[in-house]
């Protein structure tokens, strides 16, 4: 028994000592700390992702200087909880289980025309939104593939990897210099 308890405290320390935890990469979405809307990231200095906004919600998002949101949600709209407040609302109706190459292009071209900041979110802003996001990454930005699946899977979004692996077959299938000559980048 004495051996058992040395051998798993030596893997303990071993643990604390060899371990490293990793570093959130700079380049990631940045938090919004303080905000009420939960799960709410700038993910460029155009860009920011969330989950839904109640009706508070969409008047901070307005106090944050965001104009315009896309709403990736199939079966809810924002124009009740938006009431009131001078936002943009845009709306590709998206199952997570089921996005095609077209409902990112739509997605991407009402990004890079919005004239304002502007806020993606479905209703958790996991799944829906972490395939714009990382589509965005890739096409607009020019990340890797890789870089941009890392960022949806370990970025702290609530991605649903066992339940949505579509989405990253998406992000690996992406025809990337098409969607550039279809949202007027090329």
């Amino acid at each position: 028994m004495l051996r058992v308890n040395a051998m798993i405290a030596l893997l303990m320390f071993t643990c604390l000592v060899f371990g490293e935890p990793r570093v959130r990469p700079s380049e990631w979405a940045d938090p919004i700390i303080g905000a009420q809307l939960h799960n709410i990231y700038k993910v460029s200095d155009k860009l920011y992702r969330s989950e839904q906004p109640d009706e508070e919600e969409f008047k901070e998002l307005s106090e944050l200087g965001i104009g315009e949101v896309l709403n990736l949600r199939q079966y809810h709209s924002d124009n009740e909880e938006a009431e009131g407040v001078n936002l943009r609302l845009h709306q590709i109706k998206i199952s997570a289980g089921d996005i095609s190459e077209e409902q990112v292009i739509a997605a991407l071209r009402i990004i890079q025309n919005s004239e304002s900041l502007i806020l993606v979110h479905c209703w958790h802003g996991s799944d829906r939104t972490g395939a714009i996001v990382a589509s965005y990454r890739v096409v607009v930005e020019g990340w890797s593939k890789e870089q941009a699946i890392d960022e949806l899977i370990n970025g702290g979004y609530g991605y649903h990897e066992s339940i949505y692996p579509n989405v990253v077959d998406l992000i690996q299938s992406l025809n990337v210099e098409q969607i550039r000559r279809e949202i007027g980048l090329l």
